[in-house]
């Protein structure tokens, strides 16, 4: 083993790293032990910060004999599965992940619904028709991201970072995307309807034969959208100045 202070190989899935990066943090936080390391400074951004980390931990009197097993159970798993991977560490995804660093996972497909995964780190993940209906996932980050006919209805995505994700096919019905960046996101043909995507960033976003009934779009910014047979409705808090620039590019907008 040669990465992260000998812990475990530098070379296994994004998967794993996601469960032993996340399971560390949680281990450490359970621990015992006199030292400055609060809640707060169990994050890190890079490896190196990592390696600090871990360093402080022994420092402080922290045994990683313990947590050597469970990387020995992670890594030798006969999975990729994200959510088995995370029981076999006894991670509970509907809570654990939340705040998580989780940079290129593969969750497709998997049920991730009502679990808290605010402000977690998913730059780059396959979320591709994954189950997040009533997630929370405010604050999060999924730049790049493919949620290509994802369940997202009533999910709450308030000031998430979605910029340039693919949200093609995508069910949104309900969610809560207020304040939310989607500068470049792929909406095509997704489900947009009773949504709040108030103040929303819709800068080159393509919106194009999008379903956006009843949807809240006070304050959000269409510059340079493509909104070719989206359909809105005239009730959505846009000025009529708005509707007509947005009419003149293609969208349609229907009575309630």
């Amino acid at each position: 083993m040669t990465a992260i202070e000998g812990l475990w190989p530098h070379n296994i899935s994004p998967n794993r790293l996601a469960v032993l990066e996340r399971k560390l943090v949680l281990w450490l936080r359970s621990q015992k032990f006199d030292s400055n390391l609060t809640s707060e400074s169990l994050q890190y951004k890079s490896s190196e910060e990592l390696q600090t980390l871990i360093l402080s931990a022994t420092t402080a009197g922290c045994d990683f004999s313990e947590f050597r097993i469970i990387i020995k159970k992670v890594v030798e798993a006969n999975t990729e599965n994200l959510l088995e991977l995370a029981s076999i560490a006894d991670i509970n995804p509907a809570l654990d992940f939340a705040g998580a660093k989780l940079l290129g996972v593969n969750l497709c497909g998997v049920d991730l619904s009502g679990a808290d995964l605010s402000e977690a780190y998913l730059r780059g993940a396959d979320l591709s028709d994954a189950d997040l209906s009533e997630a929370n996932l405010g604050k999060v980050n999924l730049g790049g991201a493919d949620l290509s006919g994802a369940l997202l209805s009533n999910a709450d995505l308030t000031e998430a970072n979605l910029r340039r994700v693919s949200l093609a096919l995508a069910n949104l019905s309900g969610a809560n995307l207020s304040g939310a960046n989607l500068s470049e996101a792929n909406l095509s043909n997704a489900n947009l309807s009773d949504a709040d995507l108030s103040n929303t960033n819709l800068t080159d976003a393509d919106l194009s034969q999008a379903g956006l009934a009843l949807t809240n779009l006070k304050g959000a910014n269409f510059q340079n959208a493509k909104v070719e047979n989206a359909r809105l409705w005239h009730d959505s808090g846009l000025s009529d100045e708005m509707k007509q620039d947005l009419i003149s590019r293609g969208a349609f907008f229907e009575e309630n």
